[in-house]
């Protein structure tokens, strides 16, 4: 995603998509009695553009409501609300990791939509103050012309440690990217058991030389750059990854032998933002049978509502897979950034 923030009107610069055949009846009733039709909606957003493309101009036609978006990476995105928390400037953060939205909490205004009722389980909101509207597993993405070219195979985090790959790997910071801090726990997990075993900091360590001291700021400059070939793989997250395989590039997504962890991307309404009402009808269109429908077949994203499948990925009980200690990651998110920043300067 592009550091830079960029304000910019949905509806001048994305083509508005035809309408589903499922109606959208929270926002389309809130506009119908005009309490949000012609109002405009600032979501700050890390999404990808197909997502965006194809989720913002139906919520348009559907509520009235003109959308702005601000687009810049996950922590450039925290810093700017919080830095606004006296006179927020927007309503709607859409993305990012739960842990991160969880460890922020005081950011949100409380919100739990009419909706959430029909999302799985797992996607239920249970605190209040966050939305989950897509499952995102952390991968790794590989070049394949780039590992025939090594003579070597990836199939695990313990592959990234070959010689052949040193400085051919690209990893985003887990001090500032979401998916990067997600990875970062993620290999803590799946290779040492927990987020404080001896194992898995000694992984991370030896991971940080093979990167030879480079980390990219942008999860969507990894995926570029591994298609490009510059990189032979990536350690990024599924959606992304997708839109790089349907593109035609010579990648391919790799869960980790190990086990990936699968955790919910969130949405909240930022509290005091200008437009709640707007930004709660957002929420809601996201996580309906309608936006869910078009997460499934427009976007590279697993959606969370029941009912709603997704073709051209594999079902999550054939992935190997590892599950994430979202209390404990929350509560020690601090904690497990001191200890990677320690790494990277000794490392350094």
């Amino acid at each position: 995603m592009n550091r830079r923030s960029v304000l910019c009107s949905v509806a001048a610069v994305l083509a508005v998509f035809g309408s589903f055949a499922t109606p959208f009846s929270i926002g389309a009733a809130r506009a119908a009695d005009g309490s949000i039709a012609g109002t405009t909606l600032i979501v700050y957003t890390m999404n990808e553009q197909g997502m965006l493309e194809n989720l913002i101009p139906v919520f348009e036609e559907k509520s009235g409501v003109t959308v702005q978006l601000v687009t810049a990476g996950t922590g450039e995105l925290y810093q700017r609300i919080r830095s606004e928390v006296a006179n927020p400037q927007g309503d709607v953060l859409f993305g990012g990791g739960a842990a991160m939205a969880d460890a922020n909490k005081d950011l949100w205004a409380e919100y739990v939509s009419p909706e959430d009722a029909s999302l799985e389980e797992s996607g239920r909101n249970m605190t209040g103050f966050y939305t989950s509207y897509q499952a995102d597993g952390s991968n790794l993405l590989v070049n394949k012309d780039a590992l025939a070219d090594l003579g070597v195979t990836v199939t695990s985090y313990a592959d990234l440690l070959k010689p052949e790959l040193k400085g051919k790997l690209a990893f985003g910071d887990p001090t500032a990217s979401s998916s990067a801090f997600a990875q970062l726990t993620n290999m803590l997990k799946a290779v040492g058991g927990d987020y404080e075993s001896a194992a898995g900091w000694d992984y991370v360590r030896q991971l940080v030389v093979q990167l030879d001291g480079i980390m990219i700021g942008s999860s969507s400059q990894i995926a570029k750059d591994v298609a490009a070939g510059e990189y032979a793989v990536g350690l990024t997250y599924e959606p992304l990854s997708l839109n790089f395989v349907l593109s035609g590039a010579p990648v391919e997504i790799v869960y980790p032998s190990e086990g990936a962890v699968f955790l919910n991307a969130t949405l909240q309404v930022i509290k005091g933002g200008p437009n709640e009402a707007a930004a709660q009808a957002f929420v809601d269109f996201i996580i309906s049978e309608e936006g869910q429908t078009i997460i499934a077949d427009k976007t590279a994203g697993r959606p969370l509502r029941k009912g709603v499948v997704k073709s051209g990925l594999p079902l999550l009980s054939d992935i190997p897979t590892a599950q994430e200690d979202s209390a404990y990651v929350a509560e020690h998110r601090s904690d497990i950034i001191a200890k990677f920043k320690k790494v990277l300067e000794e490392a350094l």
